[in-house]
């Protein structure tokens, strides 16, 4: 990874004390700890990882600790210098998030630096655009994963026998007809309601965006190469009011589009034989999002494991809303 552990990589860490001789003790631990960390990462050495299953656990029930809960004012997000200072100053830090010590802030950006591009660090430049879209990518799996749960929970009810409430029945029914599924079919509906692995959306966005700075990324949110058509009829690259909308439509045509069955298909298939999703494996069935067919698989495939993308699979939002920060780069 291109930004792995460092002596700049320790993660941000919030503990609440207590002034009985028991937690001066913890505290003293805990500065022990830290001390020793500082150390370990200082020595060149990487810094102890939590295991595997203990990583799991936490991340999936959104038990890592925040980074700093600080605000980001309009004004630190016109520019990448800018940003990247903000992202800083919060605690915002990819290698803690890439290795389980922090949940990532709600940093919901309206659109991405329009300067990147002029960015001469390749890996600040790279920074920027992980730490501006990585939130928004979280924040709609966030919201499809509440949808899913549900329909899972109403599929169980209807295949023991249990009578749907009306207020059930009108909630599938329009669910069914934002996923472009008429006959409201529940199975059907579950292989479309599912998420999209971050790595997987994290290098789309950068394959067909160059991390950010082609033009159509910076003014139009235009980051996965969806096309639209005007009121002439011409097709072009589609205008997206914010990062959060393009997306949603961005996940939302990979989940209803006949183009994308087989990835609906394989995912569904990882669903029933794992419980999880090989985002490595998944991106194989996206030949038919570009006319380069398995070269853009193959693109994919290099730019997640160049990157360690896949770190950020298991990645999740801090879950306090007063954590929240809703930070808009208009002008």
């Amino acid at each position: 990874m291109f930004f792995r552990i460092n002596n700049e990589a320790i993660g941000h860490m919030h503990h609440r004390t207590r002034t009985t001789l028991r937690d001066g003790l913890c505290l003293a631990i805990l500065a022990s700890f830290t001390v020793g960390l500082i150390a370990l990462v200082s020595s060149g050495h990487p810094s102890p990882r939590l295991s595997a299953a203990a990583e799991q656990a936490s991340v999936a029930h959104g038990r890592l600790p925040p980074a700093a809960r600080k605000i980001i004012q309009v004004s630190e997000t016109r520019t990448a210098g800018q940003l990247s200072a903000a992202f800083d100053r919060i605690g915002f830090d990819l290698n803690s998030v890439a290795a389980g010590y922090i949940s990532v802030p709600r940093v919901l950006l309206t659109r991405l630096p329009r300067d990147l591009d002029r960015i001469g660090n390749p890996d600040l430049r790279k920074m920027v655009f992980l730490r501006s879209l990585l939130p928004v990518v979280l924040q709609v799996n966030e919201q499809i994963g509440r949808d899913r749960a549900r329909l899972l929970q109403i599929r169980h009810a209807v295949n023991t026998g249990q009578r749907l409430a009306p207020d059930e029945v009108q909630w599938v029914m329009a669910l069914a007809d934002a996923y472009d599924e008429p006959e409201a079919n529940l199975d059907a509906l579950v292989r479309k309601v599912d998420v999209i692995p971050p790595s997987q959306a994290l290098a789309q966005a950068i394959e067909e965006s160059g991390w950010g700075t082609s033009r159509i990324a910076r003014e139009q949110n235009a980051l996965f190469g969806q096309f639209g058509q005007d009121e002439s009829g011409q097709w072009e690259y589609r205008n997206f009011p914010s990062l959060l909308t393009a997306v949603e439509a961005y996940a939302h045509n990979l989940n209803t589009h006949r183009a994308y069955r087989e990835f609906r298909a394989a995912r569904a298939q990882m669903r029933r034989q794992s419980g999880g999703i090989d985002a490595y494996a998944l991106a194989g069935t996206l030949h038919r999002y570009s006319e380069r067919g398995d070269g853009y698989v193959q693109d994919l495939r290099t730019i997640m494991r160049a990157n360690d993308l896949e770190a950020f699979d298991t990645a999740r939002l801090n879950n306090l809303a007063s954590a929240t920060i809703v930070a808009s780069n208009d002008r």
